[in-house]
């Protein structure tokens, strides 16, 4: 692992086994200090996601729920919201900022986004944020034919990844440049991904990038299955 991929991508060199350890541990401040710095491209993908009442949204990677609240006040009160996250720590967070802000309709799984638990077609809306920056290329078409899998004919995909305008960053090299077992845990598995090729590779139409810079430089690619 050395050099850029074909795709623009470095590769991750991080195990589920990792990723699961390092997001238990980190549970403890990711959502104090690493989640304001995503909150703005999150923001914009929930504005993309136009989420209304009666639609059957979920989800994946909930982390420590930062992204909940505000999808629990654009669904109706009786609609259910239902998340997966593969970190137990992280979604205890999770269930307690929800029940902090007086919602009681949402539905948290442990889960492998490799494997949701859902049926096919079963949502209008699938949110994802910050989960692709971290999963090993291989992973990632098939990450996504389950995302394409759970969606509804016509439901909207929004992912949200730190990200970058083009070229090697600096970041990138420091990445590179750290032995893999030190990976997770001092870069959170995380790099720089450019995910709308890949979408539009997994059978999504109407696929769209926007490229949000900033303290940490994102995208958000919006599609439908």
């Amino acid at each position: 692992m050395s050099q850029v991929e074909s795709s623009g991508m470095i590769e991750a060199p991080v195990t589920t086994g990792a990723i699961r350890r390092t997001y238990d541990l980190w549970s403890w401040f990711y959502g104090s200090v690493v989640a304001p710095l995503e909150s703005r491209a999150r923001r914009r993908g929930l504005e993309f996601a136009a989420i209304r009442p009666g639609d059957r949204v979920l989800e994946v990677a909930v982390g420590p729920g930062a992204t909940l609240p505000d999808i629990l006040r654009r669904v109706g009160a009786t609609d259910v919201v239902y998340g997966v996250d593969l970190s137990s720590r992280m979604l205890a967070r999770a269930r307690q900022r929800v029940a902090r802000a007086g919602f009681a309709n949402v539905d948290l799984r442990l889960a492998d986004a490799r494997s949701l638990p859902f049926s096919d077609a079963t949502f209008d809306v699938l949110f994802n944020s910050y989960m692709f920056d971290l999963l090993p290329l291989g992973d990632m078409p098939v990450v996504l034919g389950e995302f394409r899998r759970v969606l509804k004919d016509g439901g909207r995909l929004v992912l949200v990844n730190m990200s970058k305008d083009h070229g090697i960053t600096l970041y990138e090299r420091l990445y590179l440049a750290t032995p893999a077992v030190l990976v997770p845990y001092l870069f959170g598995g995380c790099r720089p991904v450019l995910m709308a090729d890949q979408v539009q590779a997994a059978g999504f139409r109407d696929v769209h990038r926007e490229f949000v810079a900033g303290a940490l430089s994102s995208e958000v690619v919006v599609a439908r299955r």
